[in-house]
């Protein structure tokens, strides 16, 4: 399809390019025609002069015999320049009809993709082409940290970078050699074994091997209360049939650790998951040392201190890796505050599919938390284009919202808006005078919504 489209694209320029060059009535004003109109033209000022009396017949002699002399030389290279053209250009036609299309498809045969799929844009998968971009920026920023390490291959923040860039990548394997370069420069530093062994163990699919088995050994033996090296070969117990070992393991890691910390969550949902399945109640464990009701999800000062020295796209590449750490972090221990915010942040990425799911999984946490059913309600208002109707999935959110707390303004608002759309307008006038009754004086709430209560009622009944 594409060669014919080229081809009658290639006929239709050909056209246009030849038909001059063959048309006997298109042709431009020669310099020998010019000539013989600037002399006849002389000549016949030259006698109107004389009729004036502003030259004899003898001085106009002269001047008109050169005049003469001078038309008869352009009239001679008219006929020369006209039989040349006749003879040329045939030539150049069958020059422009072969060298054209030759030229054309040489380079789109060399430049262009004639076997590229056409890719239209309901079928195509818009968030794995973002996901592609990024890929993209991250591999520049490899590029850009390998050639800086080449320079420099002392620096060890710039080998941690390049190993957790990679691990971003999905390059696992690379990202833990990376890490066992950097431990050539800090060879007593346990966390960079840890970083190699969870790449292993990444790129095993969450298998301890025995590549990431050295690494946290390794670990363990430069410091024995290293959290991930005790959480890991913890796992590597439990792995290898040694369930009660690494319980009692993981219990230690729950005790000794502070509850602030970041892996607590997740060393508890172990111990759960393993004292269910070993049939033992850890309920007065857990209790005893509660963790707190929100996560630190913010980075840390040293991330911080990172990103101040960043370039744009080094720094959202860093964004989107504390995006990705607590979305996995929800998906292994979901909790309610951490979703919560992990809706948010999608939505600040502007990424709304993904922070109503988030909002729906908080939601399922706490039934009767009308919250996030609000938040994720707002988020599928998010999708729709600009101008449409509350979607229906958002409509049904914000129904269970009102029924929890009927004085909620966001669920008034938009469930009015879909009544009015459905031309239920006594019902929406119903939601719309509520909220108005509960709108601050003199606020921009009031006003919008006195101003929708006026549209509709003036509005003629259908």
């Amino acid at each position: 399809m594409i060669w014919l489209i080229l081809t009658l694209i290639s006929l239709v320029a050909l056209a246009i390019l030849a038909y001059p060059l063959f048309s006997s009535k298109l042709h431009g004003i020669s310099r020998s025609e010019g000539g013989l109109s600037v002399y006849t033209h002389q000549l016949k000022e030259l006698e109107a002069d004389v009729v004036r009396g502003v030259l004899t017949e003898m001085d106009a002699e002269p001047v008109k015999l050169e005049i003469q002399r001078r038309l008869l030389l352009v009239s001679k290279q008219d006929q020369r320049d006209q039989k040349s053209s006749k003879r040329r250009l045939p030539g150049v036609a069958v020059s422009v009809l072969i060298a054209v299309p030759l030229a054309t498809f040489a380079l789109y045969w060399f430049l262009g993709s004639p076997d590229l799929v056409s890719k239209p844009l309901a079928s195509r998968d818009i968030e794995q082409e973002k996901t592609a971009l990024v890929g993209r920026d991250l591999g520049d920023l490899v590029k850009r940290l390998t050639a800086r390490l080449a320079e420099d291959p002392r620096n060890l923040d710039g080998w941690i970078l390049l190993a957790r860039t990679l691990s971003r990548m999905g390059r696992y394997h690379d990202a833990a050699t990376t890490y066992l370069q950097a431990t050539t420069i800090a060879g007593e530093d346990a966390d960079l074994y840890v970083g190699a062994g969870e790449n292993f163990y990444f790129q095993a699919e969450g298998v301890i091997s025995e590549a990431s088995l050295e690494a946290f050994s390794k670990a363990f033996e430069i410091d024995s209360q290293h959290p991930g090296a005790r959480y890991y070969l913890a796992l590597r117990d439990a792995q290898i049939g040694n369930e009660e070992k690494a319980l009692e393991s993981w219990i230690a890691l729950y005790t000794d650790s502070d509850p602030n910390a970041a892996f607590m969550r997740i060393v508890r949902g172990r111990i759960q998951e393993m004292a269910n399945d070993l049939g033992r109640d850890v309920t007065l464990l857990l209790a005893s040392k509660p963790l707190p009701q929100s996560p630190q999800p913010g980075p840390s000062s040293e991330e911080i201190k990172a990103a101040s020295n960043m370039s744009v796209a080094d720094r959202q590449a860093m964004i989107q890796n504390m995006v990705t750490r607590l979305a996995t972090r929800m998906e292994e221990t979901p909790e309610f505050d951490g979703l919560m915010r992990l809706g948010q942040v999608y939505g600040t990425l502007r990424q709304f599919d993904k922070s109503a799911d988030a909002y729906g999984l908080a939601a399922n946490l706490q039934q009767d938390n009308p919250a996030p059913l609000s938040l994720q309600a707002f988020a599928f208002i998010q999708t729709a284009e600009e101008g449409a109707p509350p979607p229906d999935a958002a409509v049904a959110l914000y129904q269970r919202v009102l029924k929890m707390n009927d004085k909620d303004p966001e669920a008034l608002w938009y469930l009015g808006i879909s009544e009015a759309r459905a031309n239920n307008r006594q019902t929406a006038l119903k939601h719309w005078n509520k909220l108005l009754s509960l709108a601050p004086e003199d606020s921009q709430l009031r006003e919008n919504v006195s101003r929708a209560i006026n549209a509709l009622s003036q509005s003629p009944q259908n």
